[in-house]
């Protein structure tokens, strides 16, 4: 088996929902040991999943605790005393209060790296206020701009919730900078990441001309149009400079045309010269021109598209209701080292005896932790 760059390391993972599940999900890819902390269950009932979709939590393990519990509480300093890094998605200052906030903790590790994910960030006047992707869809500006888009006359809900994997993908590099950082400082530190401020950031380019001036009469939309197809299909086409054009009129039927003013006008054309031809013959002139084009395709078709396959970005994994399931893989290809999903996603509290031993708790104390009822286990059904 091929090495992974963050073999060794270990997570201390307290996320819930979207984007630190979604985070610390990279984090296992890679080989890290990502220890999930989820809260207490209703026992006897019907088996439950660790927070957060199946898909974000492969690879990882999941310890139980009640951290309104002191022993709770305890087994979580110790977790964290020996964690490379921690994440979570606590509401700022809930950290704080349970007395393992990242000034406490780095006290006693200052070698730790600490990413809180949340809304409005962790000070300052927003940061009371509580968020998912959708508050930042709506107050960051994504909803505006795809309605601007789309010209509709009202704001809508995109697919899903690009906010919350922003985010995610945002804690990671910080946390994989810090880790880089550490190795010449010896210190860790705390990585304050948001949902408001990393939609932003994925709207830098369109966000530009509201920064310096423009008017908003002025916006203009992405410049690559989704066209109708003769057969109802859909196809995205980009144009870019003139040496492209040249080649895309002339896949399409109409060498020589020369490229019209202005995108407004060049996408209109465009969308004439695709509206009399079927999908399947468009992307096959296309293709072969070497044009850039895109196929508008299910859900469906895209999880089964040849392209996924060849690459390699479907897993199929153990799990634990439903047998074997099939996942989207890492996106990461390294020259020398490996990024692939790691495993089966846990049920709650499913590794808590093991992970309370490696803690160093003898089993008998932590048999009377599990009593206390300061942790949970939970076995997969036979």
């Amino acid at each position: 088996m091929a090495r992974k760059i963050l073999e060794g390391v270990r997570v201390v993972d307290f996320t819930r929902v979207v984007a630190g599940p979604y985070c610390t999900r990279m984090l296992a890819d890679m080989g890290a040991d990502v220890v999930k902390v989820d809260a207490p269950f209703e026992a006897g009932g019907k088996p439950v999943r660790a927070n957060g979709s199946v898909q974000n939590n492969l690879g990882k393990r999941s310890i139980a605790l009640d951290l309104k519990h002191p022993d709770g509480i305890e087994v979580a300093r110790r977790l964290i005393a020996g964690a490379d890094v921690v994440v979570e998605n606590f509401s700022p200052g809930v950290m704080a209060r349970l007395g393992l906030g990242y000034p406490e903790v780095s006290a006693d590790n200052p070698r730790v790296v600490y990413a809180s994910i949340s809304g409005f960030g962790q000070s300052g006047s927003f940061s009371h206020r509580r968020a998912y992707g959708a508050t930042a869809h709506a107050e960051a500006g994504w909803l505006w701009v795809q309605q601007q888009a789309q010209r509709s006359q009202e704001p809508f809900a995109p697919g899903i919730t690009i906010a919350d994997l922003v985010t995610g993908s945002t804690a990671f590099s910080g946390i994989l900078a810090a880790l880089y950082d550490r190795e010449r400082t010896g210190r860790g530190q705390w990585i304050d990441t948001t949902l408001m401020d990393a939609q932003l950031h994925t709207l830098s380019e369109v966000a530009g001309p509201a920064l310096n001036g423009a008017p908003i009469e002025a916006w203009q939309s992405f410049r690559h149009p989704v066209h109708r197809t003769r057969d109802g299909r859909h196809i995205t086409i980009n144009i870019g400079e003139a040496h492209n054009w040249s080649r895309l009129a002339a896949a399409l039927g109409h060498v020589g045309t020369p490229m019209p003013a202005g995108p407004p006008a060049a996408n209109e054309l465009v969308g004439t010269w695709v509206a009399a031809l079927d999908a399947a013959d468009a992307a096959s002139r296309l293709g072969a021109a070497g044009a850039p084009y895109g196929l508008a395709m299910t859900m469906h078709e895209a999880a089964a598209h040849p392209y996924f396959a060849e690459r390699g970005m479907i897993a199929e994994v153990d799990d634990a209701l439903d047998g074997r399931v099939r996942a989207v893989d890492s996106s990461l290809f390294f020259s020398d080292a490996e990024s692939t999903a790691a495993g089966a996603a846990p049920l709650a509290g499913q590794h808590t005896r093991a992970i309370l031993e490696e803690c160093g708790y003898a089993s008998d104390v932590a048999q009377a932790l599990i009593a206390s009822g300061a942790a949970q286990e939970q076995a997969v059904p036979g």
